[in-house]
């Protein structure tokens, strides 16, 4: 990691509570370029809260935001839409995949409806990924693996500077859960900064920043820590 290159996302201080309860009380955290980075918590810990502030979805009520060196708190709405167009891919927990197209052309429709014309972008990118024997597959056809690499595909053929990701694995058997895993290397490997939230410690471990969310308090997991773990997998192994 490159920690002299400046961060793809530096949050300081991030919170935002609903009016019925829950949220997120307070998040620091720095996601680099090329790196991939996990949140584990229980669930209402405030991760889905953490992930829609990131995704400029949700404004902060206290803390501040820069994405890419732009302060997110400054952006008009319209400005902010732009950023998240531009820079931000998201996988969503439900896929959002369009049942009605085939494998490429959902990831072509993370362009807009002209499918057609990012025809070429959304097959090599599959190729890429190790996924050009599903590019005319219809998704209804897929398994549910094959259908999350292919949403993982269409959140980053815009190459965006940030990828998020709501629970990649969930559900998924090993072998489908480590093909997820290395389609998300693939985007930090393309220079993107990964970000996903978890409930599977075996995942977390496989990155490079671990971050536990716990009654809506953001702590991270320090490089030590991790080292001890990656010790302890070995000896197993």
């Amino acid at each position: 990691m490159n920690t002299a290159s400046p961060p793809i996302v530096l949050g300081e201080g991030l919170a935002f509570r609903y009016a019925a309860g829950g949220g997120l009380s307070r998040a620091d955290l720095t996601l680099r370029a090329g790196t991939m980075a996990a949140v584990e918590g229980p669930s209402g810990s405030g991760k889905s809260t953490l992930l829609a502030l990131l995704g400029l979805i949700l404004s902060p009520a206290a803390g501040s935001l820069h994405i890419a060196g732009t302060d997110t708190g400054a952006l008009s709405p319209a400005d902010r839409d732009a950023l998240r167009l531009r820079s931000i891919g998201i996988v969503l927990q439900d896929l959002g995949l369009l049942t009605f197209l085939n494998a490429w052309e959902n990831v072509a429709a993370a362009f807009g409806p002209r499918l057609s014309r990012h025809r070429a972008t959304a097959r090599a990118l599959l190729g890429d990924l190790g996924m050009e024997h599903l590019a005319d597959s219809p998704v209804t056809e897929l398994s549910g693996g094959q259908r999350q690499r292919i949403a993982v595909a269409r959140a980053a053929v815009k190459e965006p500077l940030l990828v998020l990701a709501d629970e990649p694995t969930s559900g998924l058997d090993p072998k489908n859960a480590d093909s997820v895993m290395d389609s998300l290397r693939s985007c930090a490997g393309r220079g993107a900064a990964v970000l996903l939230v978890t409930h599977a410690s075996a995942v977390a471990e496989a990155c490079d920043q671990r971050y536990v969310l716990d009654d809506g308090v953001l702590s991270h997991v320090r490089d030590a820590n991790l080292r001890q773990g990656s010790d302890r997998r070995e000896m197993l192994g």
